[in-house]
């Protein structure tokens, strides 16, 4: 990582006179060692016990005021500045998945059977502790205040909820108050090492999750006419559903309907009473959201009536879009290309990905960043996969473009 280090970066910060290159290689092995050892010990949504004393420790002994079991599990780390200035929220999130990591990929692989930092929360999490040193050092000549959270339960949704819940931005609260700008990173194994991805407006899609409950007959493997399948209609739901993407969702707009799970049945030659499927819709038009919404169960009920069968369907979760607020992109982008330089920084792009770090930017307009993450020569590693990897030198690159924008935001201008 050390030899790949990017142009840029050496007159960063110069109000302060802080060295980015410098300050990233003086804690880059550090940085490494602790995004390792996240990965091999990952902890599901709000169960990152571990994870959650080692950020508090580590930013208590940054020097910051710290508050833990935020949201169950979260904890928030405060820096305040000496002069006057804006309050900055940086934003990272722990949680990692029920995946079972291929062993053989990386050295440091999950110690966790069925556990999985499948999505480089890992990352986001070495990134922002050492954001937070790097700017506590310097917290003298700070300007302003940072808030920042690590947050639990970003993987079923809930995690931002849960903290706001608990009075993250109110006064008083853990978080001091409301912050003027929330920031947030996410590693991309997709998108090429070492760069940001930078975009206003809309980035990230909208995500509703869904439950679905097929109710039959049920009876013998060996007598299917005395039955009602659920196990089959659930079949054919999951194919007859697509057809509302790609025959009722205007060309030019855009709709991704998945089905992750059928549960059904407990023996070979037994058709079950029940089946239930789990999936997600994710949208950017609140208009194609809501006629998806209503089309999937006016078709699921008349196709389940057409076979005799019942279905009940009903949304368990919803999430907004992530939406990026223009003018704090723009400056986003500059503050990127002072970190990296400006063949360092590209257009983000949509995607149809959701994430809860929109509920925090609906309270308050924020910008959320990509940082490139494919392994050079690999074929891609695709994030929510058991051989998900990433380039590290993502974590210089991350910590840079999130020191520089938090100090270019701080000041009252």
């Amino acid at each position: 990582m050390a030899e790949r280090e990017k142009a840029g970066g050496a007159e960063q910060g110069a109000e302060l006179n802080i060295n980015l290159n410098q300050e990233v290689k003086r804690r880059e092995d550090e940085m490494i060692r602790l995004r390792r050892d996240f990965h091999q010990h990952p902890e599901l949504s709000f169960a990152e016990d571990r994870t959650s004393r080692i950020v508090a420790d580590r930013l208590e002994k940054s020097g910051l005021k710290v508050r833990t079991q935020v949201g169950k599990t979260g904890v928030v780390g405060i820096l305040e500045g000496n002069r006057p200035g804006r309050t900055v929220m940086w934003r990272a999130d722990m949680d990692a998945l029920p995946l079972q990591e291929d062993p053989d990929l990386l050295p440091f692989h999950s110690e966790i059977q069925g556990v999985m930092h499948a999505c480089g929360h890992d990352a986001h999490t070495a990134i922002g502790l050492t954001v937070a040193d790097i700017l506590a050092r310097y917290k003298n000549d700070l300007p302003g205040r940072v808030m920042f959270v690590f947050q639990p339960g970003e993987e079923v949704g809930g995690g931002a909820r849960a903290m706001l819940a608990d009075g993250l931005f109110k006064e008083g609260g853990p978080g001091g108050g409301r912050p003027d700008v929330t920031l947030g990173l996410h590693v991309g194994s997709l998108f090429p090492a070492g760069k940001a991805l930078v975009k206003a407006g809309p980035l990230m899609a909208a995500v509703d999750t869904l439950a679905m409950t097929i109710r039959g007959k049920g009876g013998h493997a060996a007598t299917p006419h005395l039955t009602i399948d659920p196990v089959m209609v659930a079949c054919e739901l999951v194919v007859a559903l697509q057809t509302l993407v790609s025959r009722e969702v205007p060309p030019m707009s855009a709709a991704v309907l998945t089905w992750g799970a059928i549960h059904s049945g407990t023996k070979d030659n037994i058709i079950p009473v029940e089946a239930h499927m789990m999936g997600t819709l994710r949208t950017f038009e609140p208009e194609v959201r809501r006629h998806m919404l209503e089309r999937i169960e006016t078709m699921s009920n008349h196709l389940a009536k057409a076979f005799r069968a019942e279905a009940t369907f009903r949304v368990t979760e919803s999430l907004p879009p992530v939406i990026n607020d223009a003018a704090l992109a723009a400056r986003v982008w500059d503050s990127a290309i002072r970190a990296l330089g400006t063949d360092g920084v590209i257009d983000g792009g949509q995607r149809m990905g959701s994430e809860d770090m929109s509920v925090f930017m609906e309270e308050v307009p924020g910008c959320f960043i990509t940082i490139g993450a494919a392994r050079p020569g690999e074929t891609l590693r695709p994030h929510h996969s058991p051989l998900f990897a990433m380039d590290e030198i993502c974590l210089e690159t991350g910590v840079k473009v999130a020191t520089q924008t938090i100090l270019d935001l701080l000041p009252n201008r």
